[in-house]
C-alpha cells in the first residue's frame, strides 16, 4: 500500500503527453462518486516557456548552492566516491499527488510505460513488502493488475440495517441543545481514559462527501478519521447513523457531545460508545 505519493517528471515532452492524456480521464467509484484526473494534477495548464523558467532557476540554484567542494565531499562519502554532481538532477515537476484509489485505476488503465515504472516501486515486491508485512504482500502492483489484492478481497460484512445497536454512558447527561457539535469515531483508540486494542488497521476514516466509513483496504477517498455532526442527535438518530454506515459486528462508535461557549473553548457535555452487534 503506498498511501498518497507524489509523481515526478524532468522531461517536458513525457510530462506533456501524460498530462494532456490525464485531463480527459475520469472514472467511477463503487459509491458513486466521480474522479476526474485533471483534479489531481499539479499543473493541468503549464506551458513550456513556464516548464523552461522552473527549469533554468532551478539549475541556477543547484549550481550556486550545491556545487561547492563541502557539499560534494559529503555526498561522496554517503553514496560513494563515483558520485558527480549534475545540476540537472535537480530539476523535476510533480505531475500529481495520488492516493491508493487512483493508484489502482492508474496501474489498470494508464498506458504510459513511466507512469507504471513508477507504480512498480510503490507497489512492487521491494518498498511495499518491507513496509507493509501484514498484508502480506510479495508483489501488490501484479496482485492490483490482476484483481487479487487486498483491495480486491477485502469484505468489510456489514450488518447494515440487521445492526443492534447498544449504549454505554461514559460521562454527562444528553444534551438537546440545537448547538451541539458532535465528534464521532468509529473503533477509537480511547473510550474515555482507557486504551482500546484497536490498531489502524482496524479503525476506519471517514469520506463527508458521501457520509460513510471506509476501512484503508477498501481504497476509498477519505476526508478525517472523525466525523463531525451538528445539532440535536436522538437515540433514534444515532441508530439510523449506524445502520446507514453498515458498520460490521463488534464496532465501537464513540460519540463526544461538545459545545463551544462564544469562542471561549470546547466542552464535552455528554460523552458515550455504542457497540454494534
Amino acid at each position: 500500500m503506498a498511501g498518497i505519493d507524489k509523481t515526478y517528471i524532468s522531461d517536458w515532452n513525457v510530462f506533456d503527453k501524460i498530462r494532456n492524456w490525464a485531463i480527459k480521464q475520469q472514472f467511477t467509484l463503487k459509491n458513486g462518486q466521480v474522479i476526474k484526473l485533471i483534479n489531481y494534477l499539479y499543473y493541468p495548464n503549464l506551458t513550456k516557456k513556464e516548464w523552461d523558467e522552473m527549469h533554468d532557476y532551478r539549475v541556477k540554484y543547484a549550481e550556486k548552492h550545491y556545487n561547492t567542494p563541502e557539499y560534494i565531499a559529503e555526498c561522496k562519502k554517503e553514496y560513494g566516491n563515483d558520485w558527480e554532481f549534475n545540476a540537472e538532477s535537480y530539476f523535476d515537476v510533480v505531475l500529481w499527488n495520488t492516493p491508493t484509489y487512483l493508484d489502482i485505476w492508474l496501474i489498470r488503465n494508464c498506458p504510459f510505460e513511466e507512469i507504471q515504472d513508477r507504480l512498480k516501486e510503490q507497489y512492487g515486491g521491494g518498498w511495499s513488502k518491507t513496509a507493509f508485512t501484514d498484508y502480506n504482500e510479495d508483489n501488490l502492483y501484479e496482485q492490483i493488475k490482476n484483481g487479487t489484492s487486498v483491495y480486491d478481497t477485502f469484505q468489510r460484512n456489514g450488518l447494515g440495517k440487521k445492526a443492534k445497536v447498544k449504549f454505554h454512558n461514559i460521562v454527562g447527561s444528553w444534551c438537546r441543545d440545537k448547538d451541539c457539535w458532535w465528534w464521532i469515531e468509529v473503533n477509537p483508540y480511547w473510550i474515555g481514559a482507557k486504551r482500546t486494542e484497536f490498531t489502524t488497521d482496524d479503525s476506519p476514516w471517514y469520506n463527508e462527501d458521501d457520509d460513510m466509513w471506509y476501512w484503508n483496504k477498501e481504497a476509498m477517498p477519505i476526508s478525517s478519521n472523525v466525523c463531525h455532526k451538528y445539532g440535536c442527535l436522538t437515540k433514534k438518530n444515532i441508530v439510523n447513523l449506524i445502520k446507514k454506515w453498515n458498520l460490521p459486528k463488534g464496532t465501537i462508535v464513540k460519540f463526544e457531545n461538545l459545545m463551544s461557549f462564544k469562542g471561549k473553548g470546547r466542552y464535552i457535555m455528554h460523552s458515550f460508545f455504542v457497540s454494534v452487534d
